[in-house]
């Protein structure tokens, strides 16, 4: 994808925040990306993988070590051949949470029980590992997992071209803009 970062980008943007509880979000240590000029975001994607025979994710640890558990810990790599492969995972993305579900077709109604849920958000190489390992057994060759991966991402751009009416004997104006920022604060900016 074209607003993905590269694996060595992400690895220097990520960062964790300390976080105050808010009405929309609960205290504790967050992922965002470092991104002084305001030209990326983070993206919260999620993707459902088959248990049986490895995730084939290879995990890296940036930023933790102090013994507490805490860290930033990423994807270095999809490993050809495993189930990941074709999920949409990326190196650079970060695991922010693991679910394993049921599925039911009772009566023609498609339902899912959440069995089993752990937030890796911020931990460390050595805790991630052990949240991946404390899941239980796959009971069937299609139970799946959802992972929920933070993604660093750059804001998707436009290009906007300003015509005057021909009476107004004006130029063209060509403006940029990241997508769904305000046309006319960027107009009066420009």
């Amino acid at each position: 994808d074209q607003y993905n970062l590269p694996l060595e980008r992400s690895i220097n943007e990520w960062t964790a925040v300390v976080q105050t509880e808010t009405s929309m979000q609960s205290a504790g240590i967050y992922l965002r990306a470092k991104d002084e000029d305001k030209k990326l975001f983070v993206d919260t994607l999620q993707y459902s993988i088959q248990r049986e025979g490895g995730l084939g994710l290879l995990l890296t640890e940036i930023a933790g070590g102090r013994g507490d558990g805490v860290g930033i810990t990423i994807i270095e790599e999809v490993l050809a051949g495993g189930n990941a492969e074709k999920s949409g995972i990326v190196a650079g993305d970060s695991i922010v949470a693991l679910s394993i579900s049921n599925s039911n077709d009772e009566d023609g109604m498609d339902t899912k029980e959440e069995l089993f849920g752990i937030a890796t958000e911020c931990m460390g190489y050595d805790a991630t590992i052990d949240a991946l390992t404390s899941l239980p057994p796959p009971i069937s060759p299609s139970d799946a997992i959802t992972i929920t991966v933070k993604r660093i991402r750059k804001q998707p751009k436009i290009n906007v071209k300003l015509q005057y009416p021909p009476y107004q004997n004006e130029p063209d104006v060509s403006i940029e803009l990241f997508a769904g920022e305000n046309l006319r604060r960027a107009m009066l900016t420009s």
